[in-house]
């Protein structure tokens, strides 16, 4: 049992050890892109609760919320303009890499957006745990989307 718990855990390891080949988050270019390159990704982070992001159609938007799965405690999306921003599949977890892997370690929970049609709307979002009807969450956050 311990053996395989190691095995699982050490794996969790690995795979949040992967690079997206992203140095800072930043999206910035002095040159045109090549024809047939995807647009760099825009980054929000709990810190930029509040702010304004510009997205492009078809680029990609990626929010990263501080989350522990272990609490029952998750992010859900509160309010956003699907025809404008979609969200990408389901959410995903990264591990804090200032902590080491453990159950009930905390880390990131990862959202994949992008822009579908031009337009302004707010992206809402709820920390909360879904079985608790009547309660206010533990945590919101929030960002005004441009897309263009």
């Amino acid at each position: 049992m311990r053996k395989s718990l190691l095995v699982l855990l050490l794996g969790l390891a690995v795979a949040g050890c992967g690079d997206n080949g992203s140095s800072n988050g930043k999206t910035s270019s002095s040159a045109a892109p090549t024809s047939g390159q995807d647009p760099a990704p825009v980054t929000a982070t709990e810190a930029d609760d509040g702010q304004e992001r510009r997205v492009a159609v078809g680029q990609t938007l990626v929010v990263t919320l501080p989350a522990n799965p272990s609490t029952g405690y998750m992010w859900q999306i509160a309010g956003l303009d699907t025809n404008l921003l979609q969200a990408q599949g389901d959410p995903g977890f990264k591990p804090d890499p200032n902590v080491p892997v453990a159950p009930g370690s905390g880390g990131g929970s990862v959202w994949t957006f992008v822009g579908k049609a031009p337009g302004i709307t707010t992206l809402s979002m709820d920390y909360l745990r879904p079985w608790e009807q009547g309660i206010e969450p533990a945590q919101k956050f929030s960002l005004t989307i441009k897309v263009e």
